[in-house]
């Protein structure tokens, strides 16, 4: 169904254009275009930075943190550190942005015994916060909206991995906006999937709920306050076990009239972008490779290893790129171990797709 180009475009070079040593892109690319006409892009790491340029020929790294979370070690603030990854049009130059928050007892002294590694003491939610299109710095909503979804249960020292972790970029259908998101949450259907969530056009900042046994409901929130008691809520997962990586990206085929999902994962040894199809978003095919390209994770080996899949249409002419045609790009980082692993060497590349 797809061919892809054989060697990719740089769009980012960690070595040649980092601001600092954390200047990485550690989350899949979004790319935004401002009622000027001017493109951001953003593959954020949690000291948030973008993109800007006229076109995407002209993108450059703005060095400006546009967004960064307090590290606070009130796991019930949900303002630990977080990864933008979802930039969704409020209108009047107003953007909604939806983040993966990760609270982490380790980073905080006496919270979790150090020496032990993730997932434990690793606490997960769906955070949302706002800006502009001009500066893009943007602000947590304050604590009673802030929180779109977290875990059943709340947090304590006991915590493995819980809660919601990773957005898809949202797009619009119909009367709605939608995105997926992976729960690390043990609970019937499944332990561990991706999930659809939902808002009304007319309440895009608080009115997400969650797909549960073929409706939407109100999303797991362990902290509500004012007296409140915590909701809980289990999730369907699309996909079922065919559907085994953490969804990145979701783009709707103009030709193929159908919605596609990319995700990176290794099935049975071979690793590399995997993707699925669907009609409406709730029910998906058999997922199919992509591109082999092989995961930083899962392997001990040096080289050039690629994860943070997202699907752009240039010519795309949604705002938030939610549309394909038969050619685009798949963007990806790059993991650039050539002669030793942990580097924080990343580049952002891109390959062509086309639809054969």
């Amino acid at each position: 169904m797809f061919s892809v180009s054989p060697v990719p475009e740089v769009v980012y070079s960690y070595r040649s254009q980092k601001c600092d040593w954390r200047t990485i892109p550690d989350s899949p690319a979004r790319s935004y275009r401002r009622e000027d006409g001017s493109l951001v892009l953003i593959a954020s790491h949690f000291r948030n930075r973008i993109f800007e340029g006229l076109n995407f020929d002209d993108l450059r790294p703005n060095c400006g943190v546009v967004s960064q979370g307090a590290e606070s070690v009130d796991p019930s603030e949900f303002d630990d550190r977080y990864w933008i990854q979802s930039l969704i049009p409020l209108g009047n130059g107003r953007i909604l942005a939806l983040a993966s928050e990760e609270y982490s007892g380790l980073r905080h002294d006496g919270v979790c015994s150090k020496g032990r590694d993730k997932p434990a003491c690793w606490y997960l939610s769906i955070v949302g916060l706002e800006a502009n299109d001009r500066d893009f710095s943007f602000r947590l909503l304050p604590r009673d909206r802030r929180l779109i979804a977290g875990s059943n249960r709340t947090f304590d020292t006991s915590v493995n991995a819980a809660g919601f972790l990773t957005v898809t970029n949202a797009v619009f259908e119909g009367d709605y906006a939608y995105f997926i998101a992976w729960t690390e949450d043990a609970a019937e259907p499944g332990p561990r999937g991706n999930c659809l969530f939902r808002a009304p056009r007319s309440d895009l900042v608080n009115g997400w709920q969650v797909m549960s046994k073929g409706r939407f409901v109100a999303p797991p929130d362990p902290y509500p306050g004012n007296g409140l008691r915590p909701v809980q809520a289990t999730c369907d997962r699309l996909g079922g076990a065919d559907m085994s990586g953490k969804a990145r990206s979701l783009v709707w085929l103009e030709t193929k009239q159908m919605w596609m999902v990319v995700w990176s994962t290794r099935v049975d040894g071979v690793g590399g972008v995997y993707y699925a199809t669907s009609p409406d978003l709730k029910h998906w095919s058999s997922s199919a490779v992509l591109v082999s390209l092989e995961p930083f994770w899962g392997t001990e080996k040096t080289g050039a290893f690629y994860d943070y899949p997202s699907v752009i249409d240039h010519a795309s002419t949604s705002p938030i790129f939610q549309s394909a045609g038969d050619e685009f790009y798949l963007y990806l980082t790059r993991l650039n171990w050539q002669k030793k692993r942990n580097t924080m060497d990343r580049d952002l590349v891109r390959f062509r797709v086309n639809i054969n």
